[in-house]
């Protein structure tokens, strides 16, 4: 009898046909995958230091201070390596933070203070009115 074997060859081929289109991908089983260990860190000296700092002031009073606060690490060759780094700012904070922001601003006016007298020590901004384009050349 030949139908048995026709109806098996249909079955099997049935199949076939829904995927005549667009074939799915292929996925092999691969079994448990181990991952691969994290590798040891390198010994280094750790360290921790402000690596820029901006004050923005404005005639009307009004102070924005962000900083970036860097973690290094000192790799026995002597070379830095930088481990992790974050801004900061001191415009919105914390109320149990507002008498550290309060000594900062107390710090940075005294640097302020003393960057001006360096600027008058080595010569203040010339005044832009004065300065035709292309007369001076810069210094």
């Amino acid at each position: 009898m030949r139908v048995p074997h026709l109806v098996a060859a249909l079955a099997f081929l049935a199949p076939l046909n829904l995927y005549a289109g667009d074939a799915p991908p292929v996925l092999q089983d691969l079994g448990n995958v181990r991952p691969t260990p994290v590798p040891t860190e390198k010994s280094y000296d750790k360290k921790r230091l402000i690596t820029s700092l901006t004050v923005q002031n404005s005639p009307e009073g009004e102070t924005i201070i962000t900083f970036e606060a860097s973690d290094v690490g000192r790799l026995p060759d002597g070379k830095f390596k930088q481990i992790a780094s974050q801004r900061y700012s001191l415009t919105e904070v914390k109320p149990k933070n507002q008498q550290l922001r309060s000594e900062v601003i107390v710090e940075l006016r005294r640097l302020e203070e003393a960057i001006l007298r360096y600027v008058d020590a080595v010569g203040g901004p010339r005044d832009r009115s004065q300065v035709k384009s292309g007369s001076e050349r810069p210094q």
